[in-house]
């Protein structure tokens, strides 16, 4: 009977021992399953983010009809921010060019001038960006506004700045950077299909090594794109908004018939005693630094004076005789 009954203590074990295996295999199941469902949705946000940007960089113009880039940009920003990259690879004409210019023109009022300027800028869709005012010492005025306005504004923004009063100089300078912005596009759209590829890559990885080695590549991938991006941002930005440097400067006031300067008597007395007061300072100075150091040159007079004085007591000294023979 004891031997039955420990027969049967072993095969209870035993079916304890199997269901425990068999609950320890359910249970990795499950995590593995909620692991990779946890990828998944990661990989997912992911990729709905970059088609939310990919719609946003697609604009007005993009095939998937998505929202304009504008709309997602904020309400109180300067006109030049507002101009994004997808509107302008839109309408991106043959040659890219950023045209500036400046200009000097004599006014009455360069004050004055100043806001008839500014609100040039303003009917044109632009803005006044820098001031540098300064007076010369007769009182004319002189002021030097930075002007931004859209590219396709630029002459009539030049002719109306012109007007408002003689124009004295004027500078155009134009600068093609077309192949700078195409070898820039070309690199963004290799970054993104690498990024691309890396997010299908970490959707089927399954081990965590590989899973950390390409969300570090990914990383890197998304940092030169953002670079590309800021970069292209800007060049826009140039292109699509011209800089006009205006100088409005006040015409040039006649001097005083007499010398601002006049001869004065007591002008002269006091320049030359204060010459004087400074010529016995200097030598007074002098005399100290000779008093100091006198213990390092008396002594080295003597001993030259000394040694003249044997010298010349020796030459002075006959000869003795010599005895005939």
């Amino acid at each position: 009977m004891r031997t039955l009954h420990g027969l049967e203590a072993l095969r209870c074990a035993g079916a304890l021992a199997w269901a425990g295996v068999l609950l320890g295999g359910l249970a990795g199941c499950a995590g593995e399953r909620a692991d990779l469902a946890w990828r998944s949705a990661d990989v997912a946000s992911s990729q709905g983010l970059e088609a939310k940007r990919s719609m946003a960089m697609e604009g007005p113009g993009g095939a998937a009809g998505g929202p304009p880039a504008d709309a997602l940009a904020d309400g109180d920003v300067s006109p030049e921010e507002q101009v994004t990259l997808a509107r302008f690879e839109a309408a991106r004409p043959d040659r890219l060019l950023i045209r500036n210019a400046s200009a000097t023109v004599e006014v009455a009022d360069a004050r004055k001038a100043l806001s008839e300027l500014t609100r040039v800028a303003r009917d044109l869709g632009g803005y006044v960006g820098n001031l540098q005012e300064q007076v010369d010492p007769l009182g004319a005025r002189s002021v030097t506004a930075e002007v931004r306005v859209p590219a396709a504004r630029f002459e009539e923004a030049l002719a109306r700045a012109e007007k408002l009063g003689k124009p004295l100089r004027k500078d155009i300078t134009t600068e093609d950077v077309t192949e700078e912005f195409t070898d820039a596009d070309a690199r963004l759209r290799n970054l993104k299909r690498s990024e691309q590829r890396l997010l299908a890559h970490l959707a089927k990885s399954g081990k965590l090594r590989d899973t950390l080695d390409i969300e570090r590549e990914l990383t890197r991938v998304r940092e030169q794109i953002e670079r590309i991006e800021g970069r292209l941002r800007y060049l826009s930005h140039r292109i699509a908004f011209s800089t006009l440097s205006i100088t409005l400067q006040e015409s040039p006031r006649q001097r005083a018939l007499t010398p601002p300067d006049t001869f004065s008597t007591g002008g002269v007395v006091g320049e030359a005693s204060r010459s004087l007061v400074g010529f016995a300072l200097t030598l007074w100075s002098v005399l100290i630094w000779i008093g100091v150091w006198s213990a390092v040159w008396i002594p080295l007079a003597l001993l030259l004076w000394f040694a003249l004085r044997g010298r010349h007591r020796k030459r002075e000294l006959p000869e003795a005789p010599r005895d005939s023979q």
